[in-house]
């Protein structure tokens, strides 16, 4: 894409364990983007209004941020569980198995109730759907069994050729997982 008239902004997010910053940082080396974390974004602008102790995380004015993200120019990829919710040429949300992204959440050592609101996130399509909401151009990829690598190829591909048709919403789906969970 360098050397192109026209720069791009790829937003990468998804449920916390599939993969966006491991993936983010590939992609952005590879396509010689600047990369935008977006919890140290909004820390370095004051957009953090404090502090989730439930869930231990960061409480981000989301107007904010997505007026701050919207003034970024050149080609960059902006990764967080935020970044769906701004506005960019492509927004990505990574998905994952849900019985593999618990696993991935119990190593992070979660309490069992975060676990299984991300797990049920997951499952119910949140993330993806807040993106289709926001986003025109939006692409979900399945991480499950895929390196951070083979994840970096995959959207580079289809950056690069501008092909995003195999990759619209709707192609992942976890509904078997609810309907497990159910019974």
């Amino acid at each position: 894409m360098k050397g192109d008239d026209f720069c791009m902004k790829i937003l990468i997010s998804g449920t916390p364990g599939t993969g966006k910053t491991s993936v983010s940082e590939l992609l952005a080396e590879k396509l010689g983007y600047r990369l935008v974390r977006i919890n140290d974004f909004a820390e370095e602008r004051g957009l953090v209004e404090g502090v989730d102790k439930v869930r231990g995380s960061m409480i981000i004015d989301e107007v904010r941020l997505e007026a701050e993200v919207g003034k970024l120019s050149g080609d960059i990829v902006v990764e967080g569980h935020l970044a769906h919710l701004c506005k960019g040429d492509v927004s990505v949300v990574l998905r994952t198995r849900p019985d593999v992204l618990e696993v991935r959440l119990s190593l992070r050592k979660w309490s069992k109730e975060k676990i299984h609101e991300n797990v049920e996130a997951e499952i119910l399509d949140v993330i993806l759907q807040e993106a289709v909401e926001v986003n025109e151009n939006v692409v979900e990829v399945d991480t499950t069994g895929k390196s951070p690598e083979d994840v970096c190829g995959i959207l580079s591909d289809m950056i690069r050729k501008k092909i995003y048709d195999d990759f619209r919403p709707g192609k992942v789906s976890w509904v078997s997982y609810l309907e497990d969970s159910v019974s």
